[in-house]
């Protein structure tokens, strides 16, 4: 996924942290992000974000 850091930071504008991958897919599916983004924050739901920068890191790098 090629998602630049400030296209996923609007993605999740609004969103409260601490948040699960879930949670934020749901800020994310708000702000229209991609189905990419969607599928990608789902398959961290298990874990907890504690800024966005951290969702971000771990949407560039590839890894949950």
């Amino acid at each position: 996924m090629a998602h630049d850091p400030t296209d996923i930071a609007g993605y999740l504008d609004g969103a409260k942290f601490p948040a699960t991958g879930g949670e934020l897919a749901g800020v994310a599916a708000g702000n229209g992000a991609p189905e990419d983004v969607l599928t990608r924050l789902r398959s961290f739901e298990g874990r907890h974000f504690e800024d966005a920068n951290a969702v971000a890191q771990a949407l560039t790098q590839g890894r949950d």
